[in-house]
């Protein structure tokens, strides 16, 4: 079956769900796009500020490797939770000490990384919107790709609030007829960041995307990591504070 010619049409994922983009990964014309949309809310909503920014983390694909032990887009629970059900204390201290010290993080565009279509990483984000609407990541040769992270950062100057009152959503198109949304089903009113979409170029027929919603703890200001495996954990990288 040539998977490259089948359109998926527009799909919207359910909570932890999954949908397949198939194509022709030697395909030079193709372009993958992956869009961070937010309306503001409501009327009261944008008045106190809607200035969020799209963050993609990734690694390419001479540096994807597959976990033993999860599935590319594993989140690691977060450990302030006590998720680790059926560990000691000394167990968890022991889990969370490897986790911190892990080194193979992945990269990251933002605002002040744009990227290029023309190089490595082959990525490059629109710019930055100080206002609701939208940020768009365009990606090219797939087949240089390993995994992504569509993840959300919002400025302290917008005051509390949730990301689903923004409206924001993740939206990813190939362009020729395949569409997946990627909405936000949880509020949460002390969260600088949320992982929303995780997109797995590995996928051997074409580019499968995962309802991911993860958000970071009480006003933190460090990022998620995305690891060369693919696995992510919330609240462990760098410190990235914005005002509007």
């Amino acid at each position: 079956m040539d998977f490259s010619k089948e359109l998926l049409g527009q799909v919207t994922l359910a909570k932890g769900g999954q949908a397949r983009i198939s194509l022709d990964k030697e395909d030079r014309g193709l372009t993958v796009a992956a869009s961070l949309q937010w309306d503001g809310g409501s009327e009261e909503r944008r008045a106190r500020g809607a200035d969020l920014d799209l963050y993609t983390l990734f690694v390419p694909a001479d540096a994807a490797v597959r976990s033993a032990d999860h599935a590319p887009g594993h989140v690691f629970p977060q450990i302030r939770r006590g998720l680790f059900r059926g560990k000691n204390r000394d167990e968890v201290k022991a889990l969370e000490a490897e986790l911190a010290t892990r080194t193979d993080a992945g990269q990251a565009l933002y605002y002040k990384n744009l990227g290029s279509l023309k190089e490595p990483p082959y990525m490059q984000l629109s710019g930055d919107a100080k206002v609701p609407g939208e940020e768009t990541i365009s990606i090219v040769c797939p087949d240089q790709q390993g995994y992504a992270l569509i993840c959300a950062y919002s400025a302290v100057g917008n005051g509390a609030g949730s990301f689903r009152s923004y409206g924001a959503r993740v939206v990813v198109t190939d362009g020729i007829g395949s569409t997946v949304t990627v909405p936000l089903y949880n509020d949460t009113n002390t969260s600088y960041w949320v992982a929303i979409a995780f997109v797995d170029f590995t996928d051997p027929h074409g580019v499968s995307i995962g309802h991911v919603e993860r958000y970071s703890k009480r006003f933190t200001e460090k990022r998620p990591v995305l690891h060369t495996d693919g696995t992510v954990l919330m609240d462990a990288g760098p410190v990235e504070f914005k005002r509007r």
